[in-house]
């Protein structure tokens, strides 16, 4: 335990810290955060120097800064792999294609560039009632700039994150020169960038709320809650504010749950315990924090699935096509999973994939060794049209219900996973992906 300022601060698990003030006892958590540009699959970037608009000195110097302080801020991220710009210059060049050297390049444009001094007259008296004139040059400078990512199987643009700022000095001592002041504001702009490309951790406070009921006996139940808290039992507490909850309906105890939860790791459950306090009380607050818990798992499951560099990027669709055929299944569903390696042997990867994912979530699915499915496999390798009709037949005489075909369409930047799932019994097609870009393999 440390204390400063009169405020006790205490060393809780899950990187949780707990303040002490007069005012309210707070819980900062880290929380992980998506980046605001939609850089998921991109792990391969070269960093151009910026165009100018102008070409005009200071327009083509802060160009070149700006990528330098560009890619200082993203190397110190440690998430992406730098390419030199030199090569995709050479690439370029050379008439050859950049898209197996590099999944996107992080591109910018200074758009406007002012910097002005003027000289300001002024005086003042000395103690011996002397009068003194001086003279202060005063430089102003503003700068506006924007950066994207494009990305290079497709030419399609990330972005642009639009930047403007200004800054001044009239230091009688030291004058800086316009360009030290514009680097200070792309400096400054650029301080942050790595939330606009890269997963980000967040500190959020979450302060403890005080019920504000007059009844004493609570009162006394959220204090000795309270207590625990402080003491550092923090389970016993969460216990604490469950049961006054439970007891009073207390919205504030219930709210104090939620955080210690999230505080533990345990955000789902302190969304369904939110869930649970709104539909027994239509409390409002409780419809707030339940958005809050719920941008966060959304943030989290798109950090899982979008942003894990230990996948590629056919791992994710994967898990993707998985997660959607999983929506559309009956509960007693027994599953094949027909890939077509004759068209492309990628799909036998996505159907390893979801047929190792449906396993492991007690899903029913064929054995793919089943003869009558080799057999059949073979024959629509030969014959290369395979209608639904032929499907539900197979799917049926192997005892599957459910057949789920996959495919690729498509190549390189319009190569896209295609899924359709069949109703064996009922004899239709219940589900089609689509031709969007989360498809794109």
């Amino acid at each position: 335990m440390v204390q400063k300022n009169n405020c006790i601060i205490f060393a809780l698990p899950v990187l949780l810290v707990l303040l002490l003030t007069a005012c309210a006892t707070t819980i900062r958590l880290e929380v992980q955060r998506p980046p605001a540009l939609n850089t998921a699959g991109i792990k391969r970037i070269a960093i151009m120097t910026f165009e100018a608009a102008s070409n005009n000195s200071v327009y083509r110097e802060m160009a070149q800064y700006a990528a330098t302080a560009a890619t200082i801020n993203i190397k110190a991220l440690n998430y992406f792999t730098l390419v030199d710009p030199s090569e995709i210059e050479r690439l370029r060049r050379s008439n050859q294609s950049i898209e197996n050297y590099v999944d996107a390049l992080f591109v910018g444009r200074i758009t406007r560039v002012d910097a002005m001094t003027e000289a300001q007259q002024g005086s003042y008296k000395t103690k011996d009632g002397k009068t003194v004139y001086y003279t202060d040059y005063v430089t102003n400078v503003e700068i506006e700039f924007n950066y994207s990512l494009t990305r290079s199987r497709d030419g399609s643009v990330i972005g642009p994150v639009f930047k403007k700022d200004s800054n001044r000095s009239s230091d009688r001592e030291n004058y800086p020169s316009a360009s030290m002041l514009l680097r200070a504001v792309v400096d400054r702009q650029l301080k942050y960038l790595g939330r606009d490309v890269a997963p980000y951790t967040a500190i959020e406070n979450r302060a403890l709320a005080k019920d504000k009921s007059k009844d004493k006996i609570l009162q006394a139940e959220m204090k000795d809650a309270l207590a625990r808290v402080k003491e550092g039992s923090y389970r016993t507490a969460l216990e604490a504010y469950l049961g006054i909850y439970e007891r009073y309906k207390s919205f504030a105890a219930a709210e104090n749950a939620s955080v210690l939860y999230e505080a533990f790791g345990e955000t789902k459950v302190a969304a369904n315990f939110m869930q649970q306090v709104f539909d027994e009380t239509g409390n409002p607050k409780a419809r707030e924090v339940l958005a809050r818990l719920n941008r966060i798992l959304q943030d989290q499951a798109m950090l899982a699935s979008d942003y894990d560099n230990s996948r590629s990027q056919t791992d994710r669709v994967a898990a993707l096509a998985s997660s959607e055929v999983q929506n559309v299944l009956p509960k007693d569903a027994r599953v094949w999973i027909y890939n077509d390696v004759s068209a492309n042997p990628m799909t036998t990867a996505v159907a390893d994939n979801i047929t190792s994912d449906f396993i492991r979530k007690g899903i029913g699915v064929v054995d793919r060794q089943n003869a009558k499915l080799i057999e059949a496999e073979q024959e629509f390798q030969m014959s290369g049209y395979v209608s639904d009709d032929d499907f539900l037949s197979i799917g049926n005489a192997a005892g599957a219900n459910i057949i789920v075909v996959i495919g690729i369409i498509g190549t390189g930047a319009m190569r896209r996973l295609q899924v359709r799932v069949l109703d064996i019994e009922r004899r239709v097609p219940i589900m089609q992906s689509d031709t969007s870009e989360k498809w794109q393999l």
